[in-house]
């Protein structure tokens, strides 16, 4: 039995955004360094049409993390990738009485460079998504 311990040093990264209120269901957010974008609520609870809401927000945050930490493992595990792209649907379902996701669906579709990689990229596609 190996009684030598291992100690990893936790990481810990603070993200700041900022919102103002600009009318009844909308907002602009914002964070340091990055241009402001209009939120609203969305339109099947009054909000107006064209504008981000949370909900699309939190399904792009999620679809982006999946991307980055794909591409991450694919760095560095030596894949090399010709393309990225995908897309992702919500549900949200009324729970009681609060609206809740009750499922999210991503849908990356990879290209790697020949056959011999895409059970590779498969594989760090599975790992990414676990990481989520």
């Amino acid at each position: 039995m190996n009684d030598n311990k291992v100690k990893v040093k936790g990481k810990k990264f603070i993200y700041r955004t900022n919102l103002k209120l600009t009318g009844t269901k909308k907002g602009i957010t914002e964070s340091e360094n990055k241009p402001p974008f209009e939120v609203s609520t969305p339109v099947e609870f009054g909000g107006e049409k064209g504008i981000w809401t949370p909900e699309e927000l939190l399904l792009s945050s999620v679809n982006a993390c999946l991307m980055t930490t794909f591409s991450y493992n694919a760095r560095k595990r030596g894949l090399k990738f010709l393309n990225y792209e995908s897309s992702a649907e919500g549900a949200i379902e009324l729970v009681g009485m609060k609206y809740l996701f009750s499922k999210i669906i991503l849908k990356p579709k990879i290209t790697v460079e020949s056959k011999v990689d895409i059970e590779t990229a498969e594989n760090l596609l599975k790992i990414s998504e676990v990481a989520l």
